[in-house]
């Protein structure tokens, strides 16, 4: 019997084995879920079993929201939550990370949310066309940054990929996408992306909510120096969030490994109601606060 007369008689044994096992790895590797009373089918591991700080912070300033800027996106939790404004006409996600930025573009598009959604594989930074290593294990691994001492798996595997830059300026311009909020995670570079979206900062119609980082490289202080020199080179108040209380120096936070601020223009004021917001809220809880 020659080759393709056995291809033949095989065929269907193979084509079904072959459609077993694609289910049951894709059971394997999605689940199915429900979050703030929708259905979803997403990788496992994309929703968080604890609520992070800022969750029901970012949950509760995207609502209003029309363009928004996902800068450290990681696999894309931040962005299911942005998305359920209905507002929203666009999101930019900005993640240097390749496997990351492919569960959440996957994510999306599993779950037909991907038609208003812009990827950008890149390293957001104060200049575009540089090359950085991004120190992180093999995979999507949260906590990876372009400083070594900002990722404990990095640092402990001295494993890192190259990646390019480019500016928060550089993405409106070209695209004409100017956001209304921008969200930074970005593991100690958080200065660096503030200095790549002056542009963005003095057209004065951006809020920034930055998760302040530190190391050993950088203690929490002097990042938040760096970022207060920032909002007064563009004209903008920083909030310390778990007290809804403007920051003017670093002594309040400086016993914080990590923090968040929300850097608003100094004309426009704090968004209402997110001051009845504490730290590491349940998005479940505001968002039926809203509801009633």
């Amino acid at each position: 019997m020659n080759i393709n007369k056995l291809k033949k008689v095989f065929k269907k044994q193979y084509v079904r084995y072959l459609n077993h096992r694609l289910n049951h790895e894709n059971n394997t590797r999605f689940e199915k879920i429900n979050f703030l009373n929708q259905d979803y089918r997403l990788i496992k591991g994309t929703i968080r079993s604890v609520a992070d700080y800022d969750d029901a912070w970012l949950f509760h300033i995207s609502l209003n929201a029309k363009i928004v800027f996902d800068v450290g996106c990681n696999v894309g939790f931040s962005t299911l939550l942005i998305a359920q404004s209905k507002s929203i006409e666009r999101i930019v996600l900005v993640e240097p990370n390749p496997s990351s930025l492919s569960i959440s573009a996957e994510n999306l598009i599993n779950n037909d949310m991907s038609s208003n959604v812009m990827f950008i594989p890149r390293a957001a930074s104060d200049k575009s066309g540089e090359t950085l290593k991004l120190w992180t294990m093999s995979g999507a691994f949260a906590a990876a940054s372009t400083d070594i001492n900002f990722t404990e798996t990095g640092s402990m595997t001295k494993n890192y990929i190259y990646v390019k830059t480019i500016t928060l300026d550089e993405i409106a311009n070209k695209y004409n996408l100017y956001p209304d909020l921008v969200k930074i995670d970005v593991e100690g570079a958080e200065n660096a992306v503030l200095n790549g979206a002056t542009e963005i900062a003095r057209k004065g119609k951006s809020t920034f909510l930055v998760e302040v980082h530190s190391s050993e490289s950088m203690n929490i202080i002097e990042n938040t120096e760096k970022i207060l020199n920032w909002c007064k080179q563009v004209n903008y108040k920083a909030y310390y969030l778990r007290e809804h209380a403007e920051l003017n120096d670093s002594q309040s936070i400086e016993k914080r490994g990590r923090y968040h601020l929300l850097l608003i223009h100094r004309d426009r004021k704090y968004p209402d109601g997110l001051d009845k917001i504490e730290q590491g809220a349940k998005i479940e809880n505001i968002k039926q606060s809203i509801l009633k």
